[in-house]
């Protein structure tokens, strides 16, 4: 999720109780938890392709996180009168694992949850990565809080959210079903299944059926009694060429990252450009698409160059 979303959510746990009864310590370590895991972005900003392996890595990593919690905890203890280590550690993993690491992994970009033991990246697919659905609500429960410095409000601020949050993964589990029934009609053998959240449409994902020969994707309206429409996409060309930049890499971290990549040969003033992208940020609701390599030849056959955006 975006910062905002992690920052408020701790800060929703910390008003429904937790600050009245540990003080502003107790806001310190949820706060600080659930926005700590993104102190990343301070090595990976810049770093091109490469963040991809280190944005959401470590950091969110079941070990790396404990590990940032227990540190949070000890600088939290000298900030006010709770000196008793059990409960400073405990909000500061509460802020950590729930504002944190949870709203991250129910995303479809996903985290290295298990590293340094594994480089997978589960992704629930629940949420969007922004979700004013899920933030809306959370700050004006806190507004409200704060405002008639009570915890009532933050409380049902917190129901919103497990309601919310439990809804999303109810629609996600039946958007996948629909998805693989109508994969089975129309004929088609999945090797896997995903419904994609979509910007500000709860209630409607981009479907995609991963096949032998490529993919098939169209949009899953979970209230919808109408058949899906799925439209067929082929992977890409499998040249020597494409072979070949494939092995380069940055290429390899980019194909390890991506869930669906395709790839397009290209030509651009005299020179062939193979260009990556990963279904799941390929969208039509959105002019530009995220996650894109593009590798340019020249007529020898030589890269010229690497370009990440």
């Amino acid at each position: 999720m975006d910062p905002v979303t992690h920052g408020l959510t701790g800060a929703l746990l910390a008003e429904a109780g937790l600050r009245q009864r540990y003080g502003h310590q107790a806001t310190a370590a949820l706060v600080g938890g659930a926005l700590l895991p993104d102190i990343d972005i301070l090595w990976s900003t810049g770093q091109g392709v490469l963040a991809l392996e280190t944005h959401r890595g470590i950091t969110h990593s079941l070990l790396g996180g404990l590990g940032l919690a227990l540190l949070l905890a000890a600088a939290v203890r000298p900030l006010g009168p709770v000196k008793r280590w059990g409960p400073l550690a405990g909000m500061a993993i509460l802020g950590l694992g729930f504002g944190h690491l949870f709203l991250d992994l129910i995303t479809p970009y996903g985290i290295q949850l298990f590293l340094p033991f594994s480089r997978a990246r589960p992704a629930w697919d629940w949420l969007f990565i922004v979700d004013p659905w899920l933030t809306g609500p959370i700050l004006l429960a806190l507004v409200v809080a704060w405002w008639r410095r009570a915890v009532l409000p933050a409380r049902l601020g917190c129901a919103w959210m497990v309601a919310y949050l439990a809804f999303m993964g109810v629609s996600h589990g039946a958007a996948v079903s629909a998805l693989r029934a109508q994969a089975g009609a129309a004929g088609l053998e999945p090797r896997a299944v995903a419904a994609l959240p979509r910007p500000l449409r709860p209630l409607e994902r981009l479907g995609v059926v991963v096949t032998d020969d490529g993919y098939a994707r169209g949009p899953v309206r979970v209230l919808a009694r109408a058949p899906l429409r799925l439209e067929r996409l082929p992977r890409g060309p499998e040249t020597d060429l494409v072979r070949r930049v494939e092995a380069l890499p940055p290429v390899r971290t980019y194909l390890w990252f991506a869930r669906f990549p395709v790839v397009a040969l290209l030509e651009e003033d005299g020179r062939r450009v193979l260009e990556f992208r990963d279904l799941r940020f390929s969208d039509r609701l959105r002019k530009r698409d995220p996650f894109v390599l593009r590798v340019v030849v020249d007529p020898s056959g030589a890269v010229q160059q690497v370009i990440f955006r």
